[in-house]
């Protein structure tokens, strides 16, 4: 068995060239492996840790325990670790915008609380005794409350109380305004040590009274270094379970709060439904729970063994498909390797069978030389994987920066390393295996007359005509050879169709999806939209002068959209039919009408640019619309642009709205407490929405009707739009003629700009109006269109580097597959190119013969892989039509002229290398040498 080894690995050396590209191959799949898990693994940790960053470092949350009952929560099995908070209570805050969160709510946590709890600290220090305190950063831009780093504030710390329940309010209550008030204050003096962000959901949540403001606890710190409190105070318990528990989470949390187990885990399960009794048995039961509870589940899902998460399900997934496709690719090509080896060696082989070698040991002689070429590949591919994932992780946070809301870390995990090392040696097994049973199989008579290989009847030998009047003798020759050795050019010819195929389809992926992102945002003639919400009416001149005013600001316009409904409106026959498609009886619905008043500077230049004259006197009717019109010839939906009404310039159209009791009955009725009935995506109005309420109607005159809509507003092709100015819509109010004395509120405004500088002008925006104590009470929303197309082509981009990355790796396996078996083939065959220039075969003939090889290799690989590459390619984008996409297929010609000239250089280049290599070699000594 020794001798066997010593042959095998004097082989290995004697062979240097085949021995490296193995093990290049073997390095390249082992390296894919390793940074594929490595990734995963990376993602997942990421993903994990910004869980905790954003919801804390804990799975359930109980409240409402007191210190004695604490222990029961250290000493139980199933927590792995728990932290403490305490909630000191309420302080109101003089001068807070936020008429619903009125307070501070003061909490106390320790170390441990601060290290694992949701506070991200944006400025300064957490505190380190109980005289200093953490604000949050919404205290400023949502309160409008402005304290700094080192100010000393006085807070008068109280319990809240509802006088209607006679009561104490909890923390995450919403404020009852009226109904309650602070008691039992306390005053308590703190310095401003540091600025956090808004703290998660589990501990403040987003309907809360109170901003969260974190202070230190002696109490808990003392009782983490073990030592006992006599206190009865209330605490909130953040519980962290062990592994073993989270796949029974349900059946430990129900234990903790004394709740029935099958009652808590088929309420939290969402795939199963409760009966009405089982919904009402359960509300009960939690109402007479030991502890209130809040769930991470976010954490929980991403940190659980088993079941999956859905997020990571998908991800693994993928890679498990993209490791199936490297371990094929791999296992096909190595194999390769070792095919070409056992047909070099298949006289040794039956040398030593004929002296006595059984075929166990022949077969382990193969798996030997696998194992010496796995030791070296496997070890360095690993690292080479690893180093490689470090890198991507870098490009990736330098692709992603700004859009992804974490950043990716670098994370190895040992189990991960391990499994792609296992996969890495299943990759060589399975390659070595099969040639180790056809070496086995070999008799040493057929081994040593090695005539095995080449079985072929001459009927298939048969050369076309043309090939020979074309080329001669070298282009038969070249055919023939193609022929006889179908098996060895086989690997060639797949190794080029999957990696043509694979760069062809990826490459018009990406084409296809930059095409889309171009598409999406071709009809966007703005880059900053803002929406604006506030409980009174805003004046939109006043926001038209803020626009304007900052810097950069080429061209704006601002709105508010009232909705209405028409009572059975004047469709042209077109737009009657389709709306006919949709609806029954469609000439006696009502349709949904949106009136937006635009600033005067905006209408009277779209008026204009209409060339619409007396704009003042009424509306103007965008009589125009895009829908998706279906064919019944073709079964398919098709967009067609269509008239909706029949009216012109001086018709009126009347308008009907709804009161409701409330807003009749309340004199600030005007400020938004009534409304339009409601719509679908085509306008239709149903007439129980109509009936509720108290009906108004108002008459609006058309002042022009066109085809144009207002710069910024071509995303509104599919709903009837009215536009008016300010003057013309508050006339319609002015007498308050017909009943009509309260007007429509729950406006819409938005706002569109045209900025020079997108990021600069929404900095400086948003910094104005979180500065101006006059836009305290309106809420801005403001979409940076510029940023989000850079955002989705990175998000493409990054895909790219992913998907061109797997290409260059897979093709690298292929292409040191390519150099295996041409360079390989070449030698096997020095004894016949020897043959053939002994007996008049010039240099120019030997090298015409070698390129036609290579040319019909290459038309060979490109003929199938090329349009199968064209093939998917195109049932990608018939995929991408079918989930709602409107792409017309252009094949990638730029993509597949790469294809082919890459394929004929580099065929051609291996062949030119080898061929050089022979035309040294001395004729006489190359046909007398047996080894070959």
């Amino acid at each position: 068995m020794n001798l066997m080894k010593t042959l095998t690995l004097k082989n290995l050396k004697l062979n240097r060239k085949r021995t490296i590209v193995t093990i290049v191959g073997i390095i390249l799949a082992t390296a894919l492996l390793s940074a594929l898990v490595t990734l995963v693994s990376s993602f997942q940790y990421s993903v994990i840790e910004y869980q905790k960053q954003k919801g804390g470092d804990f799975h359930v949350k109980f409240s409402n325990v007191k210190m004695s009952e604490l222990s029961e929560f250290k000493n139980n099995r199933n927590i792995e670790s728990t932290f403490e908070t305490m909630g000191m209570g309420f302080a109101k805050l003089d001068g807070c915008k936020n008429e619903d969160k009125p307070y501070a709510y003061v909490m106390a946590t320790d170390e441990a609380g601060f290290e694992r709890g949701c506070f991200k600290l944006i400025e300064g220090r957490m505190a380190k005794n109980e005289d200093e305190i953490v604000i949050p950063r919404h205290l400023k831009t949502n309160g409008r409350i402005d304290i700094k780093v080192g100010d000393e504030i006085t807070l008068d710390v109280g319990k809240r109380y509802d006088s209607n329940t006679e009561s104490v309010i909890s923390e995450n209550c919403a404020y009852e305004h009226e109904a309650e008030t602070l008691t039992d204050n306390v005053t308590k003096h703190y310095k401003v040590v540091g600025i956090m962000e808004r703290p998660g959901y589990g501990m403040e949540d987003y309907s809360a009274a109170g901003y969260t403001f974190v202070t230190y606890s002696d109490e808990l710190a003392a009782i983490d270094n073990g030592s006992k409190s006599e206190a009865d105070t209330t605490l909130t318990v953040y519980s962290r379970y062990t592994q073993k528990a989270l796949r029974n989470k349900d059946a430990v949390t129900a234990d903790i709060i004394g709740v029935d187990e099958k009652l808590f885990a088929k309420a939290n399960n969402s795939s199963v439904e409760m009966t009405a009794e089982e919904s009402d048995r359960f509300l009960k039961e939690m109402e007479n729970a030991k502890y209130d509870i809040y769930i991470n589940g976010f954490l929980i899902s991403y940190e659980c063994v088993f079941p999956i998460d859905g997020t990571f399900k998908a991800l693994f997934t993928v890679a498990a498909v993209v490791a199936l496709i490297i371990i094929l690719t791999s296992v096909y090509c190595i194999k390769n390797s070792f095919n070409i080896s056992i047909t070099e060696k298949i006289r040794q082989y039956g040398m030593l069978a004929s002296v006595g070698a059984t075929r166990r040991q022949i077969k382990s002689s193969v798996k030997t030389e696998a194992a010496m070429l796995g030791v070296v590949g496997i070890p360095v591919g690993t690292m080479s994987g690893i180093l490689a994932s470090l890198i991507l992780v870098k490009v990736v946070n330098a692709l992603s920066a700004g859009w992804l809301n974490f950043a990716l870390s670098f994370h190895t995990s040992l189990p991960a390393l391990i499994l792609a090392v296992i996969l890495s040696i299943a990759t060589i097994y399975f390659s070595a295996t099969g040639s180790a049973r056809r070496a086995a199989k070999v008799t040493p008579l057929e081994a040593i007359r090695n005539t095995k290989e080449i079985k072929i009847k001459s009927a298939k030998l048969k050369t076309p005509a043309i090939i020979g009047r074309i080329w001669g003798i070298g282009g038969v020759i070249s055919y023939k050879n193609i022929k006889r050795n179908k098996k060895k050019y086989r690997t060639t010819v797949t190794s080029i169709v999957i990696c043509s195929v694979t760069f062809i389809v990826i490459s018009y992926f990406m084409s296809m999806a930059f095409s889309v992102v171009g598409m999406s945002y071709a009809s966007v003639d703005y880059n900053i939209g803002i929406n604006m919400s506030c409980k009174k009416d805003l004046d939109i001149e006043k926001l038209s002068e803020l626009l304007s005013g900052i810097e950069g600001a080429e061209d704006y316009l601002v709105g508010a959209g009232y909705y209405f409904d028409v009572d059975k409106p004047e469709y042209t026959k077109e737009y009657g039919e389709y709306c006919g498609q949709l609806y029954d009886d469609s000439e006696d619905v009502s349709q949904e009408f949106l009136i937006t008043v635009l600033n005067d500077k905006s209408y009277d230049k779209y008026a204009s640019d209409a060339g619409i004259k007396n704009a003042d006197t009424g509306a103007i009717l965008v009589n125009k619309g895009t829908f998706d019109v279906y064919n019944e010839k073709s079964s398919k939906y098709v967009k067609e642009e269509m008239e909706l009404y029949k009216y012109k310039a001086g018709d009126t159209i009347r308008c009907g709205y709804n009161v409701y009791e409330d807003a009749v009955d309340d004199d600030n009725a005007v400020e938004g407490d009534t409304e339009s009935s409601t719509e679908d995506n085509s306008g239709y109005v149903d007439e129980e929405t109509i009936n509720k309420g108290v009906r108004k109607t108002v008459d609006v005159t058309i002042a022009g009707v066109t085809d144009k809509v207002p710069t910024c507003y071509n995303g509104y092709g599919n709903t009837s739009l009215l536009f008016m100015n300010q003057k013309g819509f508050e006339s319609l109010w002015a007498d308050g003629k017909s009943g009509n004395e309260f007007k429509p509120g729950n406006a819409i405004y938005s706002a569109y700009v045209v900025a020079e500088n997108a990021d600069e002008y929404q900095d400086t925006l948003e910094k104005e109006t979180a500065e101006n104590p006059e836009y305290s009470q309106i809420s801005f929303y403001v979409s940076n269109m510029d940023k989000q197309m850079r955002d989705e082509k990175s998000l493409f981009t990054l895909l790219g580097v992913f998907a061109y990355g797997l290409i260059v790796v897979i093709a690298l396996i292929g292409i040191t597959n390519i150099i295996n078996t041409l360079s390989t083939g070449m030698e096997l065959r020095s004894r016949e190119f020897a043959t053939l220039r002994s007996i008049g075969m010039t240099d120019k003939q030997f090298a015409g013969m070698v390129r036609l090889e290579s040319v019909f290799i290459s038309v060979k690989a490109l003929v199938i892989g090329v349009p199968l590459g064209i093939l998917i390619s195109y049932l990608l984008c018939v995929m991408m039509n079918r989930m709602g996409g409107a792409i017309i297929y252009k094949p990638p010609y730029k993509a597949i002229i790469l294809c082919i000239v890459v394929v004929i250089m580099l065929i051609y280049a291996i062949m030119k290398l080898s061929m050089t290599k022979l035309r040294h070699n001395n004729i006489i000594e190359t046909i007398k040498n047996e080894n070959l």
